[in-house]
């Protein structure tokens, strides 16, 4: 069920889906929305599969992007995405949904989702909420390590819709060095002159590889909503 779809004698007692991405610069050959894409697919196909047991809220497309000043985000800040989050969730409960699953494919939303489910699960007996994250996955996909716009997102996104690859900007990306303290002590637009974290080596565009990290993401999610129902 969609959240902006079902009435409101629909909602008590289902699980929440809540899927979380950014606005944020992917290199030259990738949208901006590509972490939005990314979360908001798999939460759909997870919705389809489980309509009756799960409610697919509307995609938050505005994350943490700091780490890319810069170049072109947007975005909001560590505490106001704390305040807003709690917020959703309180009335979430409210609303009468036994649980929420935040799926998160922005690196930058990490740590403050943390903060965010110790808030509230810590402050409620039977309502939880549980972080499900795209981030750090299946690396042996590849020889190289993709923490930003590299092989793994962009063979997602490809295999997502592929006329969202510019794959003609890729060819004019000629310097993949990444700097010491990426996403720690410098922004991307310090560390590569490309804003693509790829570390390893050159972008691999592999629309199959993309299948099986969607496949394999599906799988666990399923896997943690099954242990929750």
């Amino acid at each position: 069920m969609k959240l902006l779809e079902i009435s409101r004698d629909e909602i008590k007692g289902k699980i929440g889906l809540l899927p979380i991405g950014s606005i944020e610069q992917h290199g030259p050959h990738l949208p901006m929305g590509t972490d939005s894409i990314i979360a908001e697919t798999i939460a759909t196909k997870i919705e389809e599969k489980y309509k009756e047991d799960v409610i697919l809220f509307p995609t938050i497309f505005y994350g943490c992007s700091l780490e890319h000043s810069g170049y072109p985000y947007i975005g909001i800040s560590y505490i106001t995405m704390i305040n807003y989050m709690v917020e959703i969730l309180k009335t979430t409960k409210k609303a009468g949904l036994k649980s929420a699953i935040i799926i998160n494919a922005h690196g930058g939303n990490e740590s403050v989702l943390d903060i965010i489910r110790r808030q509230i699960n810590f402050t409620n007996k039977h309502f939880k909420v549980y972080l499900f994250s795209i981030i750090g996955r299946n690396y042996d996909l590849f020889n190289i390590i993709d923490m930003h716009s590299g092989s793994l997102e962009t063979s997602i996104i490809k295999a997502i819709n592929p006329y969202l690859v510019n794959e003609e900007k890729i060819k004019e990306i000629n310097d993949y060095s990444v700097k010491e303290g990426v996403f720690e002590t410098i922004t991307s637009y310090e560390a590569n002159p490309y804003g693509v974290i790829n570390i390893g080596g050159k972008i691999e565009v592999n629309e199959n590889k993309g299948k099986i990290f969607i496949d394999r993401a599906l799988n666990d999610l399923e896997t943690l909503l099954i242990s929750i129902k």
